[in-house]
């Protein structure tokens, strides 16, 4: 077995189980797992993530349960299936159609992920959104579309609306969504949230400090 398949198989087993206030143990042993059916349906998923590797491969195995909360457990074959894609297709609608403050966990992991690319690259949090490596564009749009990055943790940041409106109009549809098509709209969201825009905020600036801190360490 490859390491991303099992990648895959750990990822769908942790979000079984967590989603189910189940314990979790990643597997390590795989030995004669692929003469189980349940590699032939794990091959299946895996190779529609290599074809589409926008799919956020935590959302997708998240999506049914979200969605059919009387459900307790989708294995395999689901997620093998046409139903798992389309499951993802209305949840992911769902959560750009959802209220800010919905998004807060998502936020806070999203945000957990930036502060490690920032120290991981040696970069303040403010320099973020402007930070290119080998990419023509900055990484958070690679970001925000390979490991879907939560549109609303870019608010606090200083200028992404400079670089959305900046991009042309079908690279930013292509590459953000709606996101980058209705950018105000979803501002307009996040200014008037009762939870998310005081927990960002306050959350932002932490995190600012924590990395500074730990830059003039190094």
């Amino acid at each position: 077995m490859t390491i991303f398949e099992k990648k895959i198989y750990n990822t769908h087993l942790a979000v079984s189980r967590s989603l189910r206030n189940k314990p979790f143990k990643k597997r390590e042993n795989f030995e004669k797992f692929e003469d189980d059916i349940k590699y032939h349906q794990l091959k299946r998923i895996v190779t529609f993530f290599q074809k589409y590797p926008d799919i956020d491969v935590y959302t997708y195995f998240v999506a049914p349960y979200k969605l059919y909360k009387d459900v307790e457990y989708f294995d395999l074959s689901y997620f093998a299936s046409p139903r798992a894609i389309k499951s993802y297709t209305i949840y992911k609608q769902e959560l750009l159609e959802s209220t800010p403050d919905s998004h807060k966990q998502h936020v806070l992991e999203s945000l957990q992920f930036i502060t490690k690319f920032c120290l991981e690259n040696h970069i303040q949090l403010d320099a973020y959104v402007n930070y290119k490596n080998t990419s023509i564009e900055p990484e958070w749009i690679y970001h925000f579309k390979k490991h879907g990055l939560n549109w609303y943790t870019l608010m606090e940041f200083p200028g992404v609306y400079d670089i959305i409106t900046g991009l042309p109009s079908d690279e930013r549809e292509l590459l953000l969504g709606d996101f980058g098509i209705n950018f105000i709209d979803y501002k307009n969201r996040y200014n008037n949230s009762k939870i998310l825009k005081a927990c960002l905020s306050e959350a932002y600036n932490r995190v600012k400090f924590f990395i500074d801190k730990k830059l003039a360490q190094n």
